[in-house]
């Protein structure tokens, strides 16, 4: 038996892998899916300095309080951000990092350097504070109409910070002693330069077709079947 820890990505929330952590579960698996400080359910603590740093501090101490051991950590899209800095604080506690077409930083990237566009199209999606970001259109991410629908009555603003706080120092050392894969979607390239990188980094890449960056959420048997590979 495995145990992942699956971490959301932008305004989700650990009910995005509802579809997903059912049928991991049904394998025999263990699935942990938290809710990152600021969104979702706990968007009530959301506030201008809770960035990655805090992100990732907490799903480091979720492994240490749940004594969960040889994790196989599991970031989507910002989530590979916050999975990045979690390994460097726990390191004794994770077994494997995936990234699903997600972020994959070094010490001193942030979300914001390592794709660009994103700053000025937050800037175009202000949230109900002066520091949030409300949800951009699911549909513009590879959402299709149920995908619309099932995701964007939940999204949450979140707190600017999350994307421009750069990763701390310690992932690099700490993922070259382990298994890493990045699993991107070829056809939709939003993380094509990403995922370049990471092949340069010596990690296990897999090229999706027929998937997008949100279809990786809407229709988890894509996800299932290469997180199943791993174990």
């Amino acid at each position: 038996m495995a145990t992942f820890v699956l971490v959301h990505g932008s305004w989700g929330g650990g009910w995005v892998w509802g579809r997903l952590r059912p049928v991991l579960e049904s394998a025999g698996h263990r699935v942990l899916t938290p809710t990152l400080t600021g969104l979702a359910e706990r968007r009530q603590l959301s506030s201008p300095d809770i960035g990655l740093s805090v992100h990732a501090r907490e799903i480091a101490e979720l492994l240490e309080f749940e004594r969960v051991e040889d994790a196989i950590l599991v970031g989507h899209s910002y989530g590979g951000m916050v999975v990045t800095g979690a390994a460097a604080l726990a390191p004794e506690r994770v077994g494997q990092v995936v990234y699903a077409d997600a972020f994959a930083p070094v010490t001193g990237e942030s979300a914001f350097t390592m794709l660009p566009w994103l700053e000025p199209a937050f800037a175009e999606s202000p949230g109900p504070a002066e520091w949030e970001v409300a949800p951009l259109d699911p549909g513009l991410l590879g959402a299709d109409d149920d995908g619309v629908a099932w995701l964007s009555g939940r999204l949450t603003p979140m707190p600017r910070f999350t994307h421009e706080e750069p990763l701390g120092p310690g992932s690099e050392d700490v993922l070259a002693d382990r298994t890493v894969t990045y699993i991107y979607c070829a056809d939709q390239a939003l993380f094509t330069d990403i995922a370049a990188s990471a092949e340069k980094r010596g990690f296990g890449v897999v090229a999706l077709s027929e998937v997008t960056h949100v279809g990786l959420l809407t229709n988890p048997h894509v996800l299932e079947r290469e997180l199943l590979k791993l174990v």
